[in-house]
């Protein structure tokens, strides 16, 4: 990933920079196998335990392994296909490789039966299956029919005790765009001392610095959008979207993104229900990125800024 040198105070780095997918994969799934093994390692006759893979389709058979106490100390898995509970020709394959038997006379299923000793290596060999052979992504997509709380690490949890909140952390339903408008130019009227300015579109617009930014309700009051316009005329299109896919990358409050020959960030702020509080976050973090960039990245695109410097 490249990381560009911005000097700029108010950037944030996002915090997910040094998420690394596949080793999360890997742990998720050593802690299903592990927790599979507690399991079976006590599991009794009362009850079968099947594992599927989770689907979208209702009432469709659906792939998976079934986990059954078939003699006293002895457990029984077999593996339902993705073929309507059969194995398609490249599951049976990769089913084979791993060492699962052949369905047999009586048995239609791939199978195998192991010491309740063992249930170590039934646990690694049902989690390859599941991982591997069906490709389940992580154990989140899979659905137990029973001890789900214990196979996906899923636990109570109990909420803190709520404080009151204060006016601008309240809630407030609007009815309509024009009722979210409303509502939201006496709270910018409070917070820069006089009556927001509007322009046909009902966008409003403020000054920050160098540049501006503006505000706009969606028509279903469901949204308010922050924009500010960082660079004008740009030079090169295909260099402003490999700095602006970097910026991208970095900026944790903001997305960049390049118009014609103009470069924006814009910030999403949900509104149904609407907190005066989200709105002044949003728009002091617009603010401090607009005001904060956009000289060293007009420099860098080759523009101007939105007031040029005299």
């Amino acid at each position: 990933m490249c990381v560009l040198g911005w000097s700029w105070r108010y950037s944030y780095v996002s915090d997910y920079q040094d998420f690394d997918f596949d080793n999360t994969q890997k742990e998720a799934w050593d802690e299903f196998s592990r927790r599979l093994d507690e399991v079976l390692s006590v599991m009794d006759a009362t009850a079968d335990l099947n594992i599927s893979v989770a689907s979208t389709a209702e009432d469709a058979p659906r792939a998976g392994i079934r986990f059954s106490m078939v003699a006293p100390e002895q457990i029984g898995a077999y593996v339902a296909g993705s073929a309507a509970g059969q194995a398609t020709p490249d599951e049976e394959q990769q089913l084979r490789a791993l060492g699962w038997s052949e369905p047999a006379d009586g048995e239609p299923f791939f199978h195998t039966l192991t010491d309740q000793e063992a249930s170590a290596e039934l646990a690694r060999l049902a989690t390859d299956t599941l991982a591997d052979v069906f490709g389940v992504l992580h154990p989140i997509f899979l659905e137990p029919d029973q001890l789900a709380e214990i196979l996906k690490g899923e636990s109570t949890w109990t909420p803190l005790a709520p404080r009151p909140l204060s006016k601008d952390e309240t809630p407030v339903r609007t009815a309509s765009q024009a009722e979210l408008d409303q509502l939201v130019d006496e709270i910018l009227r409070r917070e820069f001392g006089h009556p927001t300015l509007r322009n046909e579109q009902g966008d409003v617009a403020i000054r920050v610095g160098s540049t501006m930014v503006f505000l706009r309700s969606t028509s279903d009051a469901a949204e308010l959008l922050l924009f500010a316009p960082l660079v004008h005329d740009v030079a090169g299109r295909s260099r402003a979207c490999e700095v602006l896919n970097d910026l991208n990358v970095e900026s944790r409050f903001g997305r960049f993104s390049l118009h014609r020959d103009r470069v924006f960030v814009q910030l999403s702020v949900p509104s149904q229900p609407f907190v005066p509080a989200h709105l002044q976050q949003a728009l002091r973090a617009v603010s401090q990125i607009a005001d904060g960039i956009d000289d060293e990245l007009a420099a860098r695109l080759g523009g101007r800024t939105t007031f040029q410097s005299l």
